[in-house]
């Protein structure tokens, strides 16, 4: 049983083939796949990928990368999300 604890399977990058990766990884024993989000304008990226794919969770939070161009609204609006996010279905795994 393997988990993927960081994977930007949000990234462009996997755009073309997201649904092939995700079955590929599951087939290769991959039980469980962590998205963490880098900042404000892909929290919701997060979640509704997480929402499509089974053994996707997410993270909420801004990556060390993006602190330089977020904002301290950025933190307010991840303090509404995680309040509101809890009660979700499909609540984060991690912060």
């Amino acid at each position: 049983m393997l988990v993927d604890t960081h994977c930007h399977f949000d990234a462009a990058e996997f755009d073309a083939d997201r649904d092939e990766e995700s079955n590929q990884a599951r087939e290769q024993g991959v039980v469980a796949i962590v998205v963490p989000s880098v900042c404000q304008a892909n929290f919701e990226v997060v979640i509704n990928l997480a929402q499509q794919h089974a053994h996707v969770h997410y993270a909420l939070g801004i990556h060390p990368m993006y602190v330089n161009q977020s904002q301290i609204t950025d933190l307010a609006a991840l303090k509404t999300l995680l309040q509101q996010a809890i009660t979700f279905d499909k609540p984060p795994v991690a912060i």
